[in-house]
């Protein structure tokens, strides 16, 4: 593989053009770009869009459930973060926390999800059951080879009939004074919404035994390994809300969820294993199974160096164990990874909505649906880290155990959103409650469908989205995609897969990838603003984990002071080949329109070369078709690329075709077009809203500007 890394001053572009021949393709240099009158787009100010569904609502007061009061002895603080008195930890090593006081209402709030999910069942479970079996029949006797039985639409149970008339389980202000809940993990029951109301936090716990997904299968949280040889994961921990076969089910309301990322990890178990920032570790995974205490000098088997139950050194917070996992012990040795719960975690939907919640300081993803049918993500802030994180009583304003102040790179793996496809479900029981099952079965296909991501405000320290297509619920051999817009589009919308009129901030922007292996395609991104974005746009894929990515359209963005405007590369990572051998990355029909970058950054454009790593394979070039794609200072973008077929129009950035290069560009970049004329990034970029206490810059999303 050769990149070829290009930084051209637009006066030299022309000559330079007409030495290669064009650059590869027809026509001569552009005089001018031709536009219509008041066609041009205001981004960032659209509050209405017919192409989308219905904005959600919230509950009404008669379809309610259950109302829980905040615990009257959490109060929030000015700056987001419980005080440290809220639940404090008793002193001392290998010490069991009291679960009164670091987890009080985790049984509470279960047990209100567990009777509204009971009662939903009990008023619509047999009209969903019948729907479809009705459907499930029907789509057998025309079935067709490798076409999935998908069952009852998820549109169809959009209807009234399917929808009980009460479902919500409200957490609110409790008027003694508090406004927090803390909690471990929670099960979502289908058919219920968890309404989180205006000025409640629900806060995760600490407790990093609550969170163990299977202890009897070496599925250990809080850790950066689970044994002398097996690296760590964000499996191996139950997430704070999830749940599984689902229909109608959602999180909403004007409050928050903190998962605390930045907080220091406890346990209510003396014996669990910790790791301490000065690396040491309270015990090994091997003693806590047999209910022993492992003697002082032992290894440790949690990623740690020996334990030492002397050490006066702190827990490691959640975030220390992403940044020491990802950062330090899988980017030197490759082996490494942490085991962190994530705040959302859905398999297997029809409906599943979040709605003006705010998420915060998750330890790992923020939310993961996968296999949904009609995902909807309507005005919801995101911001990780927040002020709360910086107010972490631990680390006195230097959180990470290095001693560096939370940024950008340092909170690892904190994407906002990462939908994507599941493996294939026939038919499984819907969840109606933690331990309950409905007594009929529904069937799912895992197709991601009809998902709207609108009018949302992100910033945190990983993807802000990112399409993955890692599982492929098609038959083999199909070759249909995992995630595909097209698929079952309602009819109260124009397009099945949208992201659209959401401000970005801190991220890596709106990616799709890194898995691709199940195939991405139909993907609508419009009326979008990235403001001092790692990342804008960004397809990313490897030959360990590559697949076909077309038919993706971007118009109507503003990039401001981002690293990388667009980055598109199929040379993520070097993780290990799959057994199978290779998976290459290709991304064709990949189509921008009216895309406006301002400040300096960088442009990567990438295909794939062939005969790449020595296995004979063919060129997949990134086929793009750029028109009025513009920078506002062209001479400081920095501009890589290499096997792109460009075709371009009224498009200044710095292209040049080289036999180096191996680019095809059809069409001519030119300096005569006006990024005003393109698109009207003036009210683009706005504060973070304000959200109280989440908002660690102030009154304004950053002051910097």
């Amino acid at each position: 593989m050769k990149d070829v890394r290009l930084v051209v001053p637009m006066l030299a572009i022309a000559a330079s053009l007409a030495a290669c021949g064009g650059g590869g393709g027809g026509g001569s240099a552009e005089s001018a770009v031709t536009y219509t009158a008041g066609s041009v787009v205001q981004v960032g100010t659209t509050s209405y869009d017919p192409d989308l569904p219905a904005e959600p609502t919230l509950p009404s007061d008669t379809q309610v459930c259950a109302t829980l009061e905040a615990n009257p002895k959490l109060v929030r603080r000015p700056d987001g973060s419980l005080p440290p008195e809220a639940d404090p930890n008793k002193a001392g090593a290998g010490v069991a926390q009291d679960p009164a006081v670091i987890n009080p209402d985790q049984a509470r709030i279960q047990a209100a999800l567990d009777a509204c999910g009971a009662a939903v069942d009990a008023e619509v479970g047999a009209k969903i059951a019948a729907a479809d079996a009705t459907a499930t029949a029907a789509q057998k006797a025309a079935a067709k080879p490798n076409v999935n039985i998908a069952g009852v639409s998820g549109e169809e149970l959009a209807k009234p009939a399917y929808k009980a008339s009460k479902f919500a389980v409200r957490l609110v202000v409790n008027p003694k004074g508090g406004d927090g809940f803390i909690s471990g993990p929670l099960t979502l029951p289908s058919g219920v919404t968890l309404w989180i109301d205006k000025g409640v936090t629900l806060y995760a716990t600490r407790d990093a035994k609550a969170y163990v997904a299977d202890a009897a299968g070496g599925k250990y949280c809080a850790n950066t390994a689970t044994s002398s040889s097996k690296a760590g994961s964000s499996s191996n921990c139950l997430p704070l809300i999830g749940g599984d076969n689902l229909v109608n089910s959602a999180v909403m309301g004007d409050g928050a969820i903190d998962s605390r990322g930045y907080a220091e990890i406890v346990t209510t178990d003396k014996l669990y294993p910790l790791m301490k920032v000065d690396m040491s570790c309270s015990n090994t995974y091997t003693a806590w199974k047999s209910g022993s205490q492992a003697a002082d000098g032992t290894p440790c088997d949690n990623g740690g160096t020996i334990v030492n139950l002397k050490s006066s050194a702190r827990n490691m917070t959640w975030w220390d164990l992403a940044y020491l996992g990802n950062m330090v012990q899988n980017g030197t040795t490759g082996f490494g990874s942490q085991s962190n719960f994530r705040m959302m975690v859905f398999n297997y939907a029809k409906n599943l909505t979040l709605y003006r919640v705010t998420l915060n300081n998750s330890a790992n993803f923020h939310v993961v649906p996968s296999g949904v049918d009609g995902l909807t993500v309507w005005g919801v802030k995101v911001q990780t880290p927040s002020l709360a994180a910086f107010a972490n009583p631990a680390g006195n304003g230097n959180p990470l155990y290095t001693g560096e102040v939370f940024n950008e790179d340092n909170v690892k793996n904190t994407d906002a959103f990462d939908p994507g496809s599941s493996s294939k479900a026939t038919s499984v029981a819907l969840t109606t409650g933690s331990s309950t099952k409905s007594a009929a079965k529904m069937s799912f296909d895992g197709y991601l469908k009809n998902f709207v991501f609108a009018y949302n405000y992100v910033s945190t320290g990983d993807d802000d989205m990112a399409f993955k297509g890692s599982q492929n619920p098609s038959p083999a051999g199909s070759g249909l995609p995992g995630i595909d817009g097209n698929r079952d589009v309602r009819s109260d919308r124009k397009h099945g897969m949208v992201v659209a009129h959401n401000h970005i901030y801190y991220g890596h922007g709106i990616s799709v990838g890194s898995e691709t292996n199940a195939g991405v395609t139909n993907i609508e991104v419009y009326d979008n603003s990235f403001w001092d974005s790692e990342e804008g746009l960004r397809i990313k894929s490897d030959y360990a984990r590559g697949g076909e990515v077309s038919n993706v359209h971007y118009k109507n963005i503003c990039i401001k002071n981002g690293l990388n405007a667009l980055l598109f590369t199929p040379y993520y990572s070097t993780k290990a080949l799959p057994a199978a051998g290779p998976l290459f990355p290709n991304f064709h029909d990949i189509t921008m329109e009216n895309v406006r970058i301002q400040g300096k950054t960088a442009v990567k454009l990438q295909g794939f070369q062939a005969n790449t790593g020595g296995f004979g394979n063919p060129q997949f070039p990134l086929v793009m078709n750029m028109t009025n794609v513009v920078a506002d200072s062209p001479d400081e973008i920095t501009l890589t690329t290499s096997d792109a077929s460009l075709t371009v129009k009224g498009v200044n950035l710095p292209l040049i075709a080289t036999a180096d290069n191996r680019n095809v560009i059809n069409g001519v970049p030119t300096k005569a077009v006006d990024p005003s004329k393109v698109v009207d990034c003036s009210k683009a970029y706005v504060d973070f809203p304000a959200i109280g206490a989440s908002n660690f810059f102030g009154s304004t999303w950053d002051s910097r500007h």
